[in-house]
């Protein structure tokens, strides 16, 4: 068994005390019907049944542990708080410092080693997951991670005197949906997912 299987486990138990309007309602997942919720993430669809917790791909195979956890951590957390329109970056967060060595090397290089030779292969490997492109930094894109969790990944081209460096910025409400453990989750999905579509990968 899996180590993280109580935290799963407990999870689903409290998901069965949760009222299924609000949850979506407050996560902006989809009600599929009335055992089954959608909640898109990083580019893909999942399945979450409802009351008993189950997650799945759309086409029914269950999700790896992790996964699961996260997905019903944000179903569970999320407020429904607005977006604030303010991007912040990782270490403004609750609790992000004490991260902030593990988001660098998780997130950050990946995408830096990715794409940092070429930041315009950012943009289109960013269409995979539904990103779009935004005006910060040289080369930049906003990832909607989850309904109401958007991650914007930051390139700026280096020159003789600087290397290419990268950020990974999130709106300001995002506190309201992850606590910053599961952010650094979320975001190394993102990074990795983003990483595999980048179509002149070698």
């Amino acid at each position: 068994m899996s180590v993280y299987a109580p935290t799963y486990e407990g999870l689903r138990v409290k998901l069965k005390g949760r009222d299924l309007e609000s949850l979506v309602e407050r996560s902006g997942a989809v009600r599929v019907d009335d055992r089954t919720i959608g909640l898109r993430c990083a580019g893909r669809e999942y399945r979450i049944g409802y009351p008993e917790g189950t997650v799945a791909d759309v086409d029914g195979a269950p999700v790896d542990v992790h996964l699961a956890i996260l997905l019903l951590l944000y179903l569970l957390d999320s407020t429904g708080c607005e977006p604030e329109g303010r991007w912040v970056s990782f270490e403004q967060l609750p609790g992000g410092l004490g991260y902030l060595s593990s988001f660098h090397g998780r997130v950050v290089q990946p995408i830096l080693h990715a794409f940092g030779p070429h930041p315009e292969r950012l943009l289109e490997a960013a269409r995979a997951l539904g990103g779009e492109p935004m005006a910060l930094g040289d080369v930049a894109v906003s990832i909607p991670a989850l309904p109401r969790v958007s991650i914007a990944c930051v390139l700026w081209r280096g020159d003789e005197e600087f290397r290419p460096s990268a950020s990974v910025v999130f709106d300001a409400s995002v506190a309201g949906y992850l606590d910053t453990e599961a952010l650094v989750a979320l975001s190394e999905l993102v990074s990795r997912r983003m990483v595999a579509a980048d179509a002149y990968a070698e």
